[in-house]
């Protein structure tokens, strides 16, 4: 294990260029399509490649990350092509996509007017997608240490050949699929609509007043923010090291992480922890002022850190997956940062504790919020139990204990210290 008294944390898996140079492609798509004709999902569509297509380059032709051992990738071998155990693999592939296109269309979420973006992108996109699967699994499985991956057993499944099928990997490969299917529609629905927005709202009018322009930052921030998750749940490539390496095991990590999306947050957040009374930091503050100036950088300054922290993965965010340990950006000051920055953000926004209804309604709003908190606060928990299994996240998470810009809140509440498993104390 790496010495945590060490003045660096872990290398990590992502770099800061990389991730300077999606932004780059992001707000070019901005400005170049200011004004234009584009609809939503094309807006969506090609902002998502603008930010993906730089940081594919860097991944592969710079850092050559499919160097990497956890890449699983070894010197390409033109002479050893398997034709059966591709075909079986692409196979595998279709069975994938059909039982993941069952899925949507026997729920009924899933007819919803609201996914109608994501279905049109996928109109638009999988038939590219389709062409560029053959080379690929083609130029990966030539590639591969040990060929026999999620792709292989599914295949095996789809052709009845149980006898063949080794349960554990399609289970992984199962729930990496589950997470994209899941996850994919709803950041792109978000994304392509906050696009849309930012493309149709010129600068001028977030210079109107410094509200205006807390406004549009906050738009801005969070697009960026999507723009990053929602790459992430498709580029889980092997030959960038960005594919996915195990999902959270754990059926608690999976309820309180799914619990903040809809349509279970339709639920939980609008029935049970609905904390909004419909006044915000405006209506605390009044009109113009130093005060507002204050709150509303405030207000910002989280929002970027947010969106700051999960711009750091690159090509690699994914909820309930490892997929490599973050050590650089907002993740060398604190574990979990864009956690700890959206909650922020939440309580900035949206003063729980100051409402016109009495004394008892701000404590039962703050209440609330503090029961979103502590979701995020078991999904972080979560988190650190799966990635616990890597001796890099143990190794950084006892560096941050040491190192990071909050360690005093650790020293003054034990319960947000990092506690290592006992099988790593072993190592």
């Amino acid at each position: 294990m790496r010495d945590n008294r060490a003045s660096d944390p872990p290398p990590s898996a992502t770099s800061q260029v990389t991730m300077l140079l999606g932004l780059a492609g992001y707000l070019s798509t901005l400005i170049l399509m200011q004004d234009s004709d584009a609809g939503r999902t094309e807006a969506g569509v090609v902002a998502m490649l603008a930010t993906a297509m730089p940081m594919l380059a860097h991944e592969l032709l710079v850092l050559r990350t499919y160097r990497d051992a956890a890449a699983g990738l070894d010197r390409l071998q033109l002479h050893r092509i398997n034709w059966p155990r591709i075909l079986l693999k692409l196979t595998g592939l279709c069975g994938t996509l059909g039982a993941l296109a069952a899925a949507y269309w026997l729920f009924p979420e899933y007819h919803r007017s609201f996914y109608a973006p994501f279905w049109e992108a996928c109109r638009m996109v999988l038939p590219v997608f389709l062409l560029l699967a053959a080379p690929y699994f083609i130029a990966v499985d030539l590639w591969m240490r040990d060929p026999a991956d999620g792709y292989l057993h599914s295949g095996h499944l789809v052709l009845g050949r149980l006898s063949k099928v080794n349960w554990d990997v399609l289970r992984d490969h199962a729930l990496g699929w589950l997470i994209k299917g899941f996850f994919l529609p709803l950041m792109f629905v978000y994304f392509s609509g906050n696009a849309a927005y930012l493309l149709k709202t010129p600068l001028s009018a977030a210079l109107e007043s410094f509200p205006a322009f807390v406004s549009y930052a906050g738009r801005l921030t969070v697009g960026i923010d999507l723009a990053f998750v929602s790459i992430g749940y498709v580029l889980t490539l092997r030959i960038t090291n960005s594919h996915i390496r195990s999902c959270n095991p754990l059926f608690w990590a999976w309820a309180v992480t799914l619990a903040m999306y809809a349509p279970f947050f339709s639920v939980i957040g609008r029935k049970y922890l609905e904390y909004n009374d419909g006044l915000g930091w405006l209506d605390m503050l009044g009109g113009p002022g130093p005060a507002v100036v204050l709150w509303g950088s405030a207000i910002i300054a989280a929002k970027g850190l947010w969106a700051w922290a999960n711009a750091s993965f690159g090509i690699r965010f994914s909820n309930l997956t490892h997929r490599g340990i973050i050590t650089n950006g907002p993740y060398r000051w604190t574990r979990h940062p864009s956690y700890l920055f959206k909650n922020i953000s939440w309580w900035l926004l949206s003063v729980p504790f100051f409402t016109t209804e009495g004394l008892d309604q701000a404590l039962r709003h703050s209440l609330l919020l503090l029961g979103i908190n502590g979701i995020y606060f078991l999904r972080a928990k979560a988190e650190e139990r799966h990635l616990s299994e890597d001796p890099a996240y143990v190794a950084y998470a006892l560096w941050i204990d040491q190192h990071g810009k909050l360690r005093w809140l650790g020293r003054m509440l034990p319960v947000l210290r990092y506690a290592p498993p006992a099988t790593a104390a072993a190592r």
